[in-house]
């Protein structure tokens, strides 16, 4: 088995400089989840010193020795999707794109970096744990002080809740499976429900729907690696934070959830009147999206088609003139589908499910580290896999990767994580030789 080396001293280079390159990158992961919410455009502060140093070090500090095939198959796909994302489907020749695959470029150079060099991991658990006191205190200070109906933090509504439930459960999954001290696992454990609440306060549904498979999702990941009593007791304790939690702002999400159904039932009554709230914009962009996507299931209506064909059916009076108040579909999957056709939604799916199938916990995968230090990767690998699996919930009603926050923070987390996974995997003794 390939593992990744660290960035050591090499003939010539000074024993200082790569120390102080591997600092460097530590910094800029913890720097990357701590200010992604509390702080203007906080993501690209981390992810920017981090392909910096990737692109420096890939000069004046390259670690020596194979990259394992995991890392190939995440560089791979991260380059297609930068390259889908950058195509319009109808206007091939079009530059307009080709910013998201810079930044794809960018985070699949750090992606490569990071697995030979790696992550410590107390710069992703405390990254993570701050992220979400970071995000609880812009949502205290935007409630209770601008007095703000609802939380945005620096991007919409919608994002800044998505990322803050992500970095609360994926923080309470390190705090619960990762075996630390009682003190730091409480701490862990009050922070990650920071995030959680954070994400209640911006009033954003489509971050709510996702608490369930989380869940079940830790509780899977922990029971099929032997962890039977810890998962259960894991489940249990995130069911319970994740009331008390609630209980501050149930009366909040007892509202928004009878205003989802409302809704709902209005639209499904009379789409052409209620087409302009909330949940009936959403049904009416699916129907719609739908329908087109009927047309053209393969090659999809690209960029500049999507909008001129909603504006026919505008016109024709076949769809309701809201629908032109968004450039998306509020899907991921139907956007992606109903732009691009069926390769981009295979791409998309691609997306979420490699990642995951990737950093999903086996045995096999937790035996590359040494005994003492299992715990701590099943934590780190859960919370990893937690990544796609949230990213592929929001996308129901959300299309996050319409989003440079969506983007970047999506891409850049998967390099730290994936970097932190292959150092504890790296630090385990080489298996004997029969």
């Amino acid at each position: 088995m390939n593992v990744p080396t660290s960035v050591a001293p090499q003939p010539g280079q000074p024993g200082k400089r790569a120390a102080a390159l591997a600092h460097a990158l530590d910094a800029a992961c913890f720097a990357f989840f701590a200010l992604s919410l509390c702080v203007p455009s906080g993501y690209s502060y981390g992810s920017t010193a981090l392909a910096l140093l990737a692109l420096a070090g890939s000069v004046a500090a390259r670690p020596k020795g194979p990259a394992r095939r995991e890392t190939w198959v995440l560089v791979g796909l991260m380059l297609v999707l930068g390259l889908l994302w950058s195509l319009s489907f109808d206007r091939w020749f079009s530059a307009a794109g080709w910013g998201y695959g810079a930044k794809y470029a960018l985070a699949a150079l750090s992606l490569w970096y990071l697995s030979k060099s790696g992550v410590r991991l107390s710069a992703i658990v405390w990254g993570l744990a701050l992220g979400c006191a970071g995000a609880l205190a812009i949502a205290v200070y935007q409630t209770g002080v601008l007095k703000m109906p609802r939380v945005t933090g620096f991007t919409n509504a919608i994002q800044y809740g998505g990322i803050a439930m992500y970095l609360g459960f994926a923080t309470l999954s390190l705090a619960v499976l990762g075996r630390w001290s009682k003190s730091r696992a409480a701490v862990l454990g009050l922070l990650g429900a920071c995030g959680v609440f954070a994400s209640f306060l911006s009033d954003s549904r489509g971050s709510w729907v996702v608490i369930p498979l989380l869940i079940a999702a830790i509780w899977l990941m922990a029971w099929l690696n032997g962890y039977k009593r810890l998962a259960s007791m894991a489940a249990a304790a995130m069911l319970m934070l994740g009331l008390i939690v609630a209980v501050p702002a149930y009366q909040k999400l007892e509202q928004r959830s009878a205003e989802a159904a409302r809704e709902v039932s209005q639209y499904l009554q009379d789409p052409q009147k209620y087409a302009v709230t909330s949940v009936g914009q959403r049904l009416e962009q699916w129907r719609l999206a739908i329908h087109l996507i009927e047309q053209r299931p393969f090659s999809g209506w690209g960029l500049a088609g999507y909008p001129a064909a909603k504006k026919q059916m505008v016109d024709q009076g076949l769809a309701h003139p809201s629908v032109m108040e968004y450039g998306h579909a509020h899907n991921e999957i139907l956007d992606m589908w109903v732009k691009r056709g069926l390769p981009g939604l295979i791409l998309l799916l691609a997306f979420y499910s490699v990642p995951a199938a990737i950093f999903w916990p086996t045995p096999r995968r937790l035996a590359r580290a040494d005994a003492a230090q299992r715990p701590r990767l099943l934590a780190l690998r859960a919370a990893a896999t937690l990544l796609p699996l949230a990213y592929f919930g929001f996308g129901w009603t959300q299309v996050f990767f319409a989003h440079n926050s969506g983007n970047m923070f999506y891409i850049f987390s998967l390099a730290v994580l994936w970097g932190g996974i292959c150092r504890l995997e790296a630090r385990a003794p080489a298996p004997a030789q029969s």
